[in-house]
């Protein structure tokens, strides 16, 4: 995906992701700074779907 965006090195926006996925990439207020909450699978796909 990122290659297909113009990207010639992704890997550094892939690792910035999976810290913030994992955790040991936080926020500046740290929990107070992001939003934690739960959607479907389903909503996303049907957002995606919507837009493009």
């Amino acid at each position: 995906l990122f290659k297909s965006q113009g990207m010639k090195n992704p890997l550094p926006r892939i690792q910035m992701l999976d810290g913030f996925n994992e955790g040991w990439i936080e926020f500046e207020r740290g929990e107070a700074g992001s939003r934690k909450g739960s959607v479907t699978l389903e909503s996303v796909l049907k957002g995606l779907i919507v837009t493009t």
